[in-house]
């Protein structure tokens, strides 16, 4: 502007003499008022807070890639006591901005009107990588009809980008991964895991959730677990059911605040062990000291910041080894399971199911002169139980039910399911029989779970499902 200003002066002070100096002053100042305007609005238009933002939380500003990323230290979270982490003297607790861009994708084929903020619900569900969420995702959005849940925007095989988000008529399932600081490369730079918590966006993802909550559209990121990549972010509108899922729904306290009912999927190391040896050794070909590796590498800090939200969860399925038909040896793989319902007794708006009579303790085993089980039969006790300080209520199922005499027979027993009518139980194991677990203990306390869900639902809003 200065430079300009020297070459207008000149072009001023070469005009003829018999013009009055009146004109050339005026002259000057609107040459000056001019550029300036100019300058001032293409500093506007180019500034990424210009545009106008109302009831829509974007995710962030833009930040733009230089060749080499720059590096910025990770933000500190306010944690409470319980939280707090030791200084380790890691040097490369660092972020890398790994996206820069305002563009947002958008699923225009899943009607989505406005959802009044107090007929809505968030449940959080949390668990590790390759602990059947997926399988329990389908069971607990499948309750509420609808059809089954699909990718947003319908997935990238489907010619749309690659995406965590389910959806259906009434249900929206978020991936937590989503909220991870970094992609896959910036990890190996700062030396943290994905399970670490000072890999995730809490500030986010509380400041999402609740905007959800107020009925508002978010612009959440996406963690493309094809590439480690983090992609343009895209629109989620608020749904009657809100589900998170992951690996921290409870960790940070002011998201764990958000939630109306809470889950945890407790699978025991050694059913953990059972399950990625016949994932990783049948399906991705890895040695058995591979796996074992990869589970010793990732316990320290799933012992650290996955664990501990067991004590907040107001549900935990906690799944064992079979006792009535245990694992041949250490490496065997677990084909009976031993399931565990772990039921808080103090939540709001749900009552813990119980067998026979509430308050009770009992060892039934069903199978015998009333009912025929094939091996390895099928055995249920009820307890009053302390859990991590809570007090709580345990229904536990060992074995498999077979058929609908059985599955039928066993509901006859239960109080507190939250069924419709009777039957309607038996009816949801074996409409999933072929899913993972659909013959035992996790289909049949995930369905449970997922009933309960619904009566909290209903419970909450006074709607009708």
């Amino acid at each position: 502007i200065f430079f300009r200003m020297q070459t207008y002066g000149q072009m001023i002070h070469a005009v003829p003499v018999q013009q009055s100096r009146t004109p050339a002053y005026l002259q000057l100042v609107s040459i000056f008022a001019t550029v300036f305007a100019a300058v001032f609005c293409l500093g506007y238009a180019l500034s990424p807070n210009s545009a106008p933002v109302q009831h829509y939380v974007m995710t962030a500003p833009s930040q733009t890639i230089a060749a080499p990323r720059t590096l910025t230290k990770l933000p500190k979270l306010p944690r409470t006591a319980a939280q707090q982490i030791p200084s380790t003297g890691h040097v490369g607790a660092v972020r890398l901005h790994a996206t820069g861009t305002e563009e947002v994708r958008r699923d225009t084929t899943i009607p989505r009107p406005p959802v009044d903020p107090k007929k809505t619900v968030l449940i959080g569900v949390a668990a590790d990588s390759g602990c059947g969420k997926s399988t329990f995702m389908r069971r607990l959005t499948g309750i509420f009809g609808g059809g089954s849940p699909t990718p947003l925007g319908g997935g990238f095989s489907a010619g749309s980008w690659e995406t965590n988000t389910l959806v259906s008529e009434k249900t929206t399932v978020m991936c937590l991964d989503d909220y991870h600081l970094n992609d896959r490369a910036g990890r190996k730079v700062t030396g943290l895991t994905a399970l670490d918590e000072r890999e995730n966006n809490f500030d986010l993802m509380f400041e999402q959730m609740s905007a959800l909550r107020r009925g508002e559209k978010i612009s959440k990121p996406i963690y493309n677990h094809v590439n480690g990549t983090l992609d343009t972010p895209e629109e989620i509108a608020p749904s009657p059911i809100m589900i998170i899922e992951g690996l921290h729904p409870m960790l940070d306290d002011r998201v764990a605040g958000l939630l109306d009912f809470s889950i945890y999927l407790d699978i025991s190391d050694r059913v953990k062990f059972a399950w990625k040896i016949q994932r990783d050794m049948a399906e991705r070909g890895w040695a058995l000291e591979d796996i074992k590796a990869d589970i010793e590498k990732r316990k320290p800090d799933f012992d650290k910041y996955v664990a501990p939200q067991k004590a907040k969860a107001d549900m935990v399925i906690e799944v064992l080894p079979s006792q009535i038909a245990p694992p041949k040896d250490e490496n065997a793989p677990c084909d009976y399971l031993r399931v565990r319902l772990i039921q808080k007794t103090d939540t709001k708006f749900f009552d813990p199911v119980y067998l026979v009579e509430k308050g009770s303790t009992i060892n039934w085993k069903p199978c015998g002169d009333s009912l025929q089980c094939e091996f390895p039969g099928v055995q249920f006790q009820y307890y009053p139980e302390t859990y991590m300080g809570n007090s709580v209520e345990v229904l536990e199922m060992d074995g498999v039910i077979h058929n609908m005499k059985e599955g039928l027979y066993v509901e006859k027993f239960l109080h507190n399911t939250a069924t419709k009518e009777f039957g309607e139980m038996t009816k949801l194991l074996l409409e999933a029989i072929n899913a993972p677990g659909g013959d035992n203990g996790t289909g049949f306390m995930q369905t449970l779970a997922a009933l309960k869900i619904r009566e909290i639902y209903e419970r909450a809003t006074g709607e009708t499902v």
